[in-house]
């Protein structure tokens, strides 16, 4: 998107790894209410509804959404395999 202001281009990252799954959780911080969408709908794609097929497909599960304290948190749980 362009002329179109938005959150900080920052996003703090956390990995995680147990024996038996990964975690993953990305957050920027931008601001608490969101954004209106574009006049012209934007740009059309899977988004968060691909990341969360994506991620049930290997067994795990997706969240996103905006947190009361503003920004946006995507988190992610896969199950991790057993080498064989």
């Amino acid at each position: 998107m362009t002329g179109v202001p938005g959150p900080q281009p920052e996003a703090d990252v956390a990995v995680g790894y147990l024996p038996s799954a990964l975690y993953l959780s990305i957050r920027n911080d931008g601001p608490v209410e969101a954004p209106p969408p574009p006049a012209d709908g934007g740009e059309k794609g899977s988004g968060i509804t691909g990341m969360r097929a994506r991620a049930e497909s290997l067994g795990g599960r997706l969240e996103a959404g905006r947190p009361p304290t503003g920004g946006f948190l995507v988190t992610v749980i896969l199950p991790a395999r057993r080498p064989a």
